[in-house]
């Protein structure tokens, strides 16, 4: 660890966003980010590349054979911190990736203070917003969608359990039934939303942090060579302020019904997270 000037400088403490598209996680990062004692990245390289030597050391590669558990833990540690370099003077760190869900035990172990942090919407309200991020794209083709399909392909497409959506709701629902339930918080958008304050309150509570005052109206962030990656320009950029959703809802009524009763967080018999739904 860096020495300081007078001393020893604090650990980082690291937590983790995860949960849905389109759900606010994003939004959760532009506030966080006005707290001086916190730095929260939007999505980050660091869980692919955590779970790419994740799957090396338990291959058949020689890396396998060649690190020991204190070596391997060193280098996992060594990932997070290295995409987070920058992070100056922050003593709390809030990586986005909708899979570290995949790897909890693994950050658990290599942060023991560390908490989840849920972001989930109603799954029609999720899949009407890829859609019209879809629908804005007159002369692009978007990597989230496959080429020539209708409606009905897109969404069973983004629902199927290898599907964006479909995934993170199975992730989600695990990690809620799960052992470390309890370093669980589930935000949901509209509660976000609809009341700021008491919302970001109930999570700094959750997170043992200081209480801090955020500014609701003037607040941005983005994400401008993800995007341009997934050629959906816009899709990680969001400014203040902030106000309910009035998104028009682009798919079927009956549709839209079905998906709905996918919100897998409403109803988890033993769970031991913090849950902020909306009403």
């Amino acid at each position: 660890m860096a020495e300081a000037g007078q001393g020893r400088k604090r650990a980082t403490r690291y937590n983790f966003i995860v949960g849905l598209p389109r759900s606010g996680s994003t939004m959760l990062a532009a506030l966080l980010n006005q707290n001086p004692r916190f730095r929260a990245s939007g999505t980050s390289a660091a869980q692919i590349i955590f779970q790419m030597l994740y799957n090396q050391f338990s291959g058949d590669s020689e890396l396998s054979a060649l690190l020991d558990d204190d070596q391997r833990r060193a280098v996992m540690h060594g990932v997070v911190d290295a995409v987070h370099h920058d992070r100056g003077e922050a003593e709390v760190v809030f990586d986005t990736n909708r899979r570290w869900l995949l790897r909890a035990e693994q950050l658990v172990a290599l942060y023991p203070l560390c908490r989840f942090i849920i972001t989930v919407r109603d799954p029609a309200k999720v899949v009407s917003s890829l859609e019209k991020a879809r629908r804005s794209l007159t002369f692009r083709q978007s990597k989230l969608f496959d080429p020539d399909t209708t409606l009905a392909q897109r969404v069973n497409r983004l629902m199927s359990d290898d599907g964006i959506v479909g995934h993170s709701l199975n992730l989600v629902q695990d990690a809620l039934m799960g052992p470390l339930s309890e370093r669980m918080i589930v935000i949901d958008y509209d509660s976000l939303l609809a009341a700021p304050v008491e919302t970001m309150e109930l999570l700094y509570k959750f997170l043992r942090e200081p209480a801090f005052e955020h500014d609701f109206q003037d607040f941005s962030f983005d994400l401008p060579r993800l995007d341009t990656f997934l050629n959906t320009p816009g899709l990680h950029s969001i400014r203040g302020p902030l106000r309910p959703a009035t998104t028009e809802m682009l798919l079927p009524e009956k549709m839209a019904e079905r998906l709905s009763e996918r919100a897998v967080w409403k109803d988890v018999p033993g769970t031991q997270a913090v849950r902020l739904l909306a009403d």
